[in-house]
C-alpha cells in the first residue's frame, strides 16, 4: 500500500539523520510535524518555531497537543529581525525579499538550537514540491500531466532555489541542516505516486477540511501526505491546516515591508523609478 511504503521509506530517511539529539525547524504544518514525529522515534527531538506575535504559525503551535517532542517558541520582533539581516543576506547572497523573509525563521531557529548545544537540525523542505503543496499548482488543474511536470521541475531545482540557502543560514550558526524528504530513495518513490493522489479531487464528504475550490471542483493538496500524517497520529488541527508560505505564516514578510516603509524606502524607490522598495532597502545590507 502506498501509505505503508511512504511511512517505511520516510522513517528510514529520518533515522539516517538522527545520529544525536536533533532539532527541527518547525512551523506547525504537516511537513515539519511529520519529520519531528518520526525523528522522535530515534532521538530526543526539540522543535523550534519562530514568528511575530499573533502570527499564524504561533497560533497553530498552541494547538499542537499530544506530540512526543518538545517545542520551543521563539517570538520575533522588528528590531531583532533587523539586526539579523546583514548575516542572513551574506549567508544566502541574495536580497530578494521573499528569500530573505523565508530565511529569517531558519536563522533564529538554528541560533537557538545552537545555544541549546545542538549541532544538527531537520526540516520539512521538499514536502510541498513532492506532494503538491503550493497554491500555484491548482491553476493548472485539471491537467494533471502539466502539474506533474511542474512539480518534477520544482524538485529538480529545489537545492538551488531553496535548500542551499537554508543550509547556508543554519551553517552561519554552526548548525548542520538535513532535509529527509530529499532522501534519494524516498524522493524517487514519492515522485512515482500519481499526482491525483497528491492533489486529490473530493467527490463526497471531504476527509480533511483544507479544501480548495477550482472551477467548482474541490481539491485537497498534499492528500496522500496528510493520510500518512493521520497514520502517524498527528492531530487533526495540523492535518487540516492549509499550506501557508513561511514568510506569511511567521509574519516576517509583513515586518520587512513595514520596516522598509518606516525607513522611507517606498518614497526613495519611487524617486529612483523602482517599485521594489523592500529589496532596495535590503540592498543596503550587502
Amino acid at each position: 500500500m502506498t501509505i505503508d511504503r511512504l511511512k517505511e521509506l520516510l522513517s528510514k530517511a529520518v533515522e539516517k539523520t538522527c545520529d544525536s539529539d536533533i532539532g527541527v525547524v518547525f512551523s506547525g504544518g504537516i511537513d515539519s510535524t511529520i519529520i519531528a514525529v518520526l525523528a522522535s522515534k530515534f532521538s530526543r527531538v526539540t522543535a523550534y518555531i519562530c514568528g511575530i506575535k499573533d502570527s499564524p504559525d504561533l497560533e497553530y503551535v498552541s494547538r499542537c497537543e499530544n506530540l512526543n517532542f518538545d517545542i520551543r517558541i521563539i517570538e520575533l520582533y522588528p528590531e531583532k529581525i533587523e539586526r539579523s539581516l546583514a548575516k542572513i543576506i551574506r549567508a544566502i547572497n541574495d536580497t530578494n525579499p521573499v528569500k530573505v523573509s523565508v530565511e529569517i525563521p531558519f536563522y533564529f531557529a538554528s541560533k537557538r538550537a545552537r545555544e541549546d548545544n545542538l549541532s544538527v537540525m531537520l526540516c520539512g523542505q521538499g514536502g510541498d514540491e513532492l506532494f503538491g503543496g503550493y497554491n500555484r499548482y491548482l491553476s493548472f488543474l485539471p491537467d494533471y500531466r502539466r502539474v506533474e511536470e511542474i512539480m518534477e521541475r520544482d524538485v529538480e531545482n529545489i537545492y538551488i532555489e531553496q535548500i542551499n540557502k537554508d543550509i547556508s543560514v543554519c551553517k552561519e550558526n554552526g548548525i548542520e541542516l538535513r532535509a529527509p524528504y530529499m532522501d534519494e530513495e524516498f524522493k524517487n518513490y514519492a515522485m512515482e505516486i500519481p499526482p491525483n493522489l497528491k492533489i486529490y479531487e473530493v467527490k463526497d464528504s471531504p476527509e480533511f477540511s483544507c479544501v480548495d475550490i477550482v472551477d467548482g471542483k474541490r481539491f485537497i493538496r498534499k492528500y496522500i501526505l496528510r493520510k500518512l500524517g493521520r497514520e502517524l497520529g498527528i492531530p487533526d488541527s495540523i492535518l487540516n491546516r492549509k499550506k501557508r508560505a513561511a514568510q506569511y505564516g511567521s509574519g516576517t514578510w509583513k515586518v520587512l515591508e513595514r520596516l522598509a516603509r518606516q525607513k522611507g524606502y517606498k518614497k526613495k524607490a519611487r524617486k529612483a523609478g523602482r517599485r521594489d522598495y523592500v529589496r532596495m532597502w535590503l540592498e543596503t545590507y550587502q
